[in-house]
């Protein structure tokens, strides 16, 4: 075999090295852009639905209740309960919003929570990346004066019938933290997702959208 030939051979295995390695990495990028897509596309269509779902349920706060506390029987950080004539019906209802205590197994994001939907004790566990859900209650009276302390239970506290303005805030994260190749080159952020905002409980046992 003379030297030309080991020079193409070598020559020829130089070059499939580079072919091979412009497949990879052009394959890890688009593994890296389908991760990041999948991730926040998820991510959107979870927060839509749970906000869609908050809300509707939120401004029927106390709908069709005459009572002081406009409907509201539990006040906590995680955890809202309240009476309504929902959409539909022509009976009260009581609704709870709780984050729960669990979340999923199975996923590596261990952050994650259910979030449940509770109607007159069926309750709905609802897995879409929750990592946070708070609820602050401000005063109806006195304006930007958080209430204190939490839970406000109505049954024996000066806050009864009290609230005004609530915060929700809520912030989602994807389930699955991908390879760390990945990440270390894009922005972490992307892969979660916060929503807050403040619904305020009228005196008249409705909720105003601001």
């Amino acid at each position: 075999m003379g030297s030309t030939t080991l020079l193409d051979i070598l020559g020829s295995t130089i070059t499939f090295g580079f072919l091979l390695l412009m497949v990879l990495r052009l394959n890890a990028g688009t593994n890296e852009s389908a991760f990041g897509y999948n991730s926040n596309y998820l991510l959107q269509r979870n927060m839509v639905v749970l906000t869609v779902m908050l809300e509707d349920d939120l401004k029927h706060v106390g709908a069709g209740v005459d009572d002081a506390n406009g409907g509201i029987t539990l006040a906590d950080s995680t955890d809202l309960i309240f009476r309504a004539k929902l959409p539909g019906n022509n009976f009260i209802s009581t609704v709870e919003w709780k984050l729960e205590p669990t979340g999923p197994t199975g996923v590596q994001n261990t952050n994650i929570r259910y979030l449940s939907r509770t109607v007159d004790g069926v309750k709905n566990m609802m897995n879409l990346g929750v990592t946070v859900f708070s609820l602050q209650y401000y005063s109806v009276y006195i304006a930007n004066t958080r209430i204190t302390p939490l839970p406000i239970t109505f049954t024996s506290t000066p806050n009864t019938g009290n609230i005004g303005p609530v915060s929700v805030t809520l912030r989602l994260e994807s389930p699955y933290r991908g390879p760390a190749e990945y990440l270390a080159k894009t922005d972490t952020s992307a892969y979660q997702m916060v929503w807050r905002q403040i619904r305020s409980v009228s005196r008249n046992n409705s909720v105003q959208f601001q």
